[in-house]
């Protein structure tokens, strides 16, 4: 089958042709406005002149002629609505005009089936990093999940903004990058990480004062690439540990940048798993990801009719029916995880755990020192209140803050992911989890890390919490809404065949929380927030 996609969801309009063996043509041209960010009525004009030039191109190109296309894919969104209605357009005549079938493809599926299909990794963690998205996906119950996404701006646009601060062209990305090579002292910036999820707003504005302070931009922007993918290829870690994936895959137009692509390998590498890295050429918003994405849909049965072609700006991958994915089973492993490794031992009379937060090699050794410290002795310190308020934690035996290592109890039991996964007793645990958060955040305790892997079922049936090194006592409301929404985004992720635990929890928890009102409202708040803002 051979499919023409045409892709236009922003600054960059693209048309590639391909088949299940092939790639014949892959051309693209990308508005440049002349200062500021994108305009996308500026952006929609531009696409309108160059679509025709680069449909003749790329069928030139590619030697065929209309006559030769079996399908046409275009994107669907998400994406700025006016660019997006020009490559729609421009696919509902060519579908018209030659009786050609037509399919709507979601953006984001392109650049995770281009990057598959280019790379060989078969089921992996990706990590999609561009200008509106910023998210860690894997397949899970017949499609693609979104288990972490940036909750303010996309990676790319806060890039972009420091760029434009600064006086430099869009795409900023790019012109960034240079100047990073060009730096070496490293400033303190926000590295904002909750579970999965991830937060770049802070990090701007932290940016944009050093700016005004007088710091050199080739610091500023060697302190924004650091940290920024350090805490990129961290999430992608924990959701490799968490799923137990045997690969990883970076796409996204920021997975051109050289120095996120050597950090992604270096972390694969340390820990065992296969990386793909999506070919530079397409990373950026193309024609060719929209026609893979296009031809997968349909040859799994889908299909659609003219009066069914329609662009969706707010479009999520997750939505999206991926039939052709089949997930591997997942890799167990207990002795490691994305923070640290642990080895089992005796302290004294007592069984113990000792857990290591060793160097990450893809971090640079000053940031990487400053994290790991945080974390143990913020772990330290939530532990004890949790444990001063009567939940069953690890109790701390010793600890040492040079080697950054705690010694602790070993709880027996089996987390409460590995016990959804086998389907035992699952809406009761849904229900156990939603009293027992309920109970810690009225205690005013974040866990900041709250998935299904960081609870375990003991022995008693109970209930215990481990790993909340990213927790805050006291929190506020926005940390424990927070905690909500990664409880409640991991039950629907990585258990998304039991779609009734999310409610159960969410039902039990606001019914023993106080100040659920104020908490569901943020809760709308962050759920807003991780949604395509263009």
């Amino acid at each position: 089958m051979i499919v023409l996609g045409i892709e236009g969801t922003a600054h960059t309009v693209g048309v590639g042709i391909l088949d299940e063996h092939r790639i014949y043509a892959n051309l693209s041209h990308m508005y440049r406005p002349p200062s500021g960010g994108i305009h996308p009525r500026e952006a929609a004009d531009h696409h309108f002149k160059q679509i025709i030039p680069l449909i003749a191109d790329a069928l030139r190109q590619s030697k065929f002629s209309i006559s030769d296309i079996d399908l046409i894919a275009y994107s669907k969104g998400p994406g700025l609505g006016p660019s997006l209605k020009i490559a729609a357009t421009a696919a509902r005549s060519l579908s018209i005009l030659h009786n050609i079938p037509i399919i709507g493809a979601n953006h984001s599926l392109g650049h995770v089936e281009i990057g598959r299909r280019l790379t060989g990794v078969s089921d992996p963690a990706v990590l999609y990093l561009s200008g509106g998205n910023t998210q860690v996906l894997a397949h899970e119950s017949g499609r693609y999940r979104v288990f972490g996404e940036t909750t303010d701006i996309g990676i790319g646009n806060m890039l972009d903004k420091y760029a434009r601060s600064i006086g430099l062209a869009f795409p900023g990305g790019p012109e960034i990058e240079k100047m990073a090579a060009g730096g070496s002292v490293l400033h303190e910036l926000p590295y904002s990480v909750k579970g999965m999820d991830s937060s770049f707003s802070g990090m701007l504005t932290a940016a944009l004062r050093l700016t005004q302070s007088g710091a050199q931009p080739a610091n500023i922007a060697y302190s924004l690439q650091e940290t920024a993918f350090s805490m990129m290829v961290e999430v992608l870690e924990r959701a490799v540990k968490h799923l137990g994936k045997k690969s990883v895959l970076l796409t996204g137009g920021v997975a051109r940048n050289k120095r996120i692509r050597e950090m992604v390998r270096e972390m694969a590498d340390d820990i065992g798993v296969d990386a793909g890295l999506t070919p530079e050429e397409f990373c950026s918003d193309n024609g060719a990801m929209i026609a893979q994405a296009g031809l997968l849909m349909v040859r799994h049965g889908k299909s659609e009719a003219i009066s069914e072609t329609r662009v969706e700006q707010s479009s999520r991958i997750d939505r999206t029916p991926v039939p052709w994915m089949h997930s591997d089973a997942p890799v167990e492993n207990n002795e490691s995880g994305a923070e640290a490794s642990i080895k089992f031992i005796r302290f004294g009379s007592r069984e113990a755990v000792e857990k290591i937060r060793s160097p990450k090699k893809y971090r640079v050794p000053d940031l990487d020192s400053r994290v790991r410290l945080e974390r143990v002795r913020n772990e330290i310190s939530i532990l004890s209140a949790l444990s001063e308020k009567g939940f069953r934690v690890p109790v701390v035996y010793d600890f040492s803050l040079e080697e950054t290592t705690i010694v602790m109890e070993r709880i027996d039991g089996t987390t409460v992911s590995e016990k959804l996964h086998k389907n035992i007793d699952s809406e009761k645990l849904a229900a156990s989890m939603g009293m027992m958060i309920a109970s810690m955040h009225s205690a005013r305790t974040s866990h900041g890390d709250l998935t299904t892997s960081n609870l375990l079922v003991t022995g008693q049936n109970s209930l215990a919490i481990i790993d909340p090194s990213m927790g805050s006592s006291p929190a506020e409301n926005e940390e424990l809404a927070t905690d909500v929404f990664l409880l409640t985004e991991s039950l629907r992720s990585n258990h998304g065949d039991l779609p009734k635990l999310s409610r159960i929890f969410l039902d039990t928890y606001s019914k023993n929380m106080p100040d659920w009102k104020e908490i569901s409202k943020i809760l709308r708040e962050i759920e807003r927030r991780r949604r395509y803002l263009w």
